[in-house]
C-alpha cells in the first residue's frame, strides 16, 4: 500500500468517525490532532481540565476554607495561630496565609521571622506570576506586597526607635 492510499484511507476513516474533516492538514491526518493550548479562564471543560491544576485548586480552596474558619481577629489569636498558619503554608502557599502569618509574627514581635515570611511571600508572588495557569496567576491580583523594609518600619514604630540605616 502506497503512502497516498494509506493517507486517503485514514482521512476517510476519520471523516466517518466524525473526528475530523477529510480536508484537514496532512499532518493532522497522519499524527492526529494536537489538543489546543489553553490560556484563559473558562477554556477548560470536564475532559480537558489538567489534573495538576485541579489538585492545586483543591489544596488552595482547602487552605482558604481553613483561614476563614480560624479566629484571627485579635492579636493573641493570631500569635496562637502561628503553628497552624505554618502548617497551612505547607499544604498550599496561599498569599493570604502569608499575609496573616506576617501579621502574626509582627504581633508576636518576631521580627526576623516576619522579614523571612515577607521574603518568602515575595518569592511566591514571583512564582505565581510565572504560572502557566491563569487561575493561579489571578491569586495575586490586587494584593499588596510586604517588603522586609516595611517590617523594619513597623518594628521601629512599635519600639519607638529610628529605622536602621541600610
Amino acid at each position: 500500500m502506497g503512502i497516498r492510499h494509506w493517507i486517503r484511507k485514514r482521512m476517510a476513516e476519520e471523516a466517518e468517525d466524525g473526528e475530523g474533516a477529510p480536508h484537514g492538514s496532512i499532518i493532522n491526518a497522519i499524527f492526529g490532532r494536537e489538543p489546543p493550548t489553553l490560556h484563559a479562564l473558562g477554556e477548560y471543560d470536564h475532559k480537558t481540565y489538567p489534573g495538576e491544576l485541579e489538585e492545586l485548586l483543591r489544596r488552595r480552596a482547602e487552605v482558604a476554607h481553613e483561614l476563614m474558619e480560624m479566629e484571627l481577629t485579635s492579636r493573641q489569636a493570631r500569635v496562637a495561630a502561628i503553628p497552624q498558619l505554618q502548617a497551612l503554608l505547607r499544604t498550599y502557599p496561599h498569599p493570604l496565609a502569608y499575609e496573616t502569618l506576617i501579621h502574626a509574627y509582627v504581633d508576636a514581635g518576631r521580627w526576623d521571622e516576619a522579614r523571612g515570611a515577607a521574603f518568602a511571600a515575595r518569592e511566591r508572588r514571583t512564582q505565581v506570576s510565572r504560572s502557566p495557569y491563569s487561575e493561579i496567576r489571578g491569586e495575586i491580583d490586587r494584593l499588596n506586597e510586604w517588603t522586609p523594609e516595611e517590617i523594619d518600619l513597623v518594628r521601629a514604630e512599635r519600639e519607638g526607635t529610628a529605622p536602621a540605616a541600610s
